[in-house]
């Protein structure tokens, strides 16, 4: 019965989630990831980023969690906030500081009662528009006020013709979920793809976008190439354990080769932290008071909206692929 129950509960978040969620569990816990979103930590000379879990755990009261990345490196949760403890349905924010631009392919879960499990990472979408290849990295950056919002998308394009490919953010618009289509403020400069050649991963930003949107396709001059709310799925486990390993159904934790130093929650605060309790930082496993630095946290945001429309003049150089 119990686990009938958590079975419909997982069923009825994951039909209301806005994009398309990973989940994994034992037999009796079940961990669904909404969404992670990367954002600056506000100085633009910073290697390291903050990456934001939203996480439904059902059929335990909490868990710990452990991102590991494609080198095999494991990162702890700088801060863990709690939302609306107490419910059957535990809904968590995990926050990790993680090197800007690294690729993780799972998340070991831990519940406080009963077996540890995985789950696989979203896989990177690849389209093709005619001769160019278009890999989507994910929203490197999202900014909202009560007005608008801004994201930062990062991307890696290739030449796959026998021909040069000249392409600027210009050619890229988002859809919301409701069709309507913004336009890029800012990103890489126009650059000419020789043939059979790469970018680096490279950035557009958009303003503008209203408060109730949310980012559904990706377009490249009036062609729909990737669809944000159906093509973020799992890496599949020849890419996560090898070609010749096999996990065990979400439930087998692969353990790391090399753990990376955790780092302090102060490294989280400034122009992008999520809220904190006023009594300071928050350390891995304590609760906050839900929206306790919200007025700081807008303003904050609204000064980095701005921001991003100066910022994004520069390509990555970051070129690995998973």
């Amino acid at each position: 019965m119990k686990l009938a129950i958590i079975a419909l509960l997982l069923a009825l978040i994951v039909g209301s989630t806005q994009a398309y969620p990973l989940q994994g569990g034992n037999e009796n816990v079940k961990a669904v990831l909404f969404g992670a979103v990367r954002t600056s930590l506000g100085d633009v000379n910073a290697t390291e980023e903050v990456l934001r879990l939203d996480v439904g755990l059902l059929g335990a009261e909490n868990a710990s969690y452990e991102l590991v990345d494609q080198k095999n490196i494991a990162f702890q949760p700088s801060l863990y906030l709690a939302l609306q403890p107490g419910r059957q349905i535990s809904n968590q924010m995990v926050l990790f500081v993680v090197p800007k631009d690294d690729l993780f392919k799972l998340i070991n879960v831990t519940p406080n009662s009963g077996k540890p499990f995985s789950i696989n990472w979203w896989a990177t979408p690849k389209a093709t528009a005619q001769d160019l290849i278009i890999r989507f990295y994910g929203i490197t950056d999202w900014i909202a006020d009560p007005n608008q919002q801004g994201l930062v998308i990062q991307l890696r394009l290739g030449n796959n013709g026998s021909s040069s490919l000249p392409v600027s953010p210009e050619n890229f618009t988002i859809l919301d979920q409701w069709g309507r289509d913004y336009y890029p403020v800012a990103g890489f400069e126009p650059v000419t793809i020789a043939p059979g050649m790469a970018t680096g991963r490279v950035q557009v930003g958009f303003t503008g976008l209203s408060p109730l949107s949310r980012p559904a396709a990706l377009v490249f001059n009036g062609q729909k190439i990737i669809d944000l709310e159906t093509e973020m799925i799992p890496l599949s486990d020849a890419v996560v354990y090898g070609a010749n390993a096999t996990s065990s159904s979400g439930t087998t934790s692969l353990a790391p080769t090399q753990s990376a130093p955790q780092p302090s929650a102060s490294k989280a605060e400034g122009n992008n932290a999520a809220p904190t309790n006023a009594g300071g930082s928050l350390s891995s496993g304590e609760k906050s008071a839900p929206g306790s630095s919200l007025n700081a946290s807008i303003e904050a945001s609204q000064q980095r909206l701005e921001a991003v429309r100066m910022k994004l003049k520069q390509q990555g150089k970051n070129k690995d692929d998973l």
